[in-house]
């Protein structure tokens, strides 16, 4: 058995000498004589499958990791930009609001140069957080030479009055207020009446209107100047709704107020002429 063994081990031993011997001698004529030249290109043909198989793991792993880089990077540039745009929404919403506010002041600057009274420019700086009472903080006191009672108009018409002040600060009752009345008249036909507040901002009453009153949807109330509450010719509200009910001594007139009230930022205090309590 043993020696079965070492005659084959031998038998190994040489023909590795042989193919080594073997491989030494195609090298040596390959690169002397050029032997293989003729059939390099066959042999590169058989051995292409093998390099393609080898180098698939490699080509696969590079691929992955570019791909992966690149969803990363995507990503992330999909999160600068939602953050660009908002940002951009953000400047879009400032430009917005700042010509909104541009355009209210002109607005304001052209009704006070349509004025005749004495005004003196205010802001508002807050509102009254009753639910019950509408009215709002302005940044005019008495050191301005506000005074209670004193009409307050913004850039489209009436907004209220003065009911207190401090030096710097004045509290203004809305038209809108279920407790403030405004004397006004018809800006069509001349007739008057008292436009009465329901505490709804965008619903005012017009009361004692007879049925046969000449006076219809989309007519203009205007200030009529009597009890010396407000200057004459001021835009008080539109008529949105006349509605006649049998058994009803008066119509009922809805109307709807021109000042944006609850909206307005800026405000015009007018000077009422002399004469008129204060």
């Amino acid at each position: 058995m043993s020696s079965s063994v070492f005659v084959s081990g031998k038998v190994s031993s040489v023909r590795v000498v042989v193919l080594v011997l073997l491989s030494a001698a195609m090298i040596v004529g390959d690169l002397q004589y050029k032997v293989f030249s003729p059939i390099r290109p066959y042999l590169s043909w058989l051995v292409t499958p093998i390099q393609v198989v080898v180098g698939a793991p490699q080509k696969m792993i590079s691929w992955a990791e570019m791909h992966l880089d690149s969803r990363e990077d995507l990503v992330y540039q999909n999160q600068s930009l939602s953050q660009e745009l908002l940002m951009l929404r953000r400047q879009l919403q400032l430009f917005e609001s700042l010509k909104a506010e541009n355009v209210r002041l002109r607005e304001l600057l052209d009704a006070s140069q349509r004025v005749d009274e004495k005004v003196v420019m205010g802001e508002v700086i807050g509102f009254d957080q009753n639910a019950y009472s509408h009215k709002i903080l302005i940044d005019k006191g008495f050191s301005s030479g506000a005074y209670v009672g004193q009409p307050v108009l913004d850039a489209t018409g009436v907004l209220g009055q003065v009911v207190e002040t401090s030096a710097y600060t004045s509290r203004v009752l809305l038209i809108a207020d279920a407790s403030h009345f405004v004397p006004v008249q018809l800006a069509r036909t001349g007739f008057r009446s008292i436009l009465r507040g329901t505490g709804d901002m965008k619903r005012m009453e017009l009361m004692s209107v007879p049925h046969t009153a000449d006076i219809k949807k989309g007519d203009i109330l205007t200030t009529s100047g009597l009890a010396n509450r407000f200057p004459v010719g001021y835009p008080v509200g539109v008529v949105r709704k006349v509605t006649h009910e049998s058994g009803k001594p008066y119509a009922d007139v809805e109307v709807v107020p021109l000042a944006q009230l609850g909206r307005s930022r800026h405000v015009m205090l007018i000077e009422r002429a002399k004469g008129g309590s204060k």
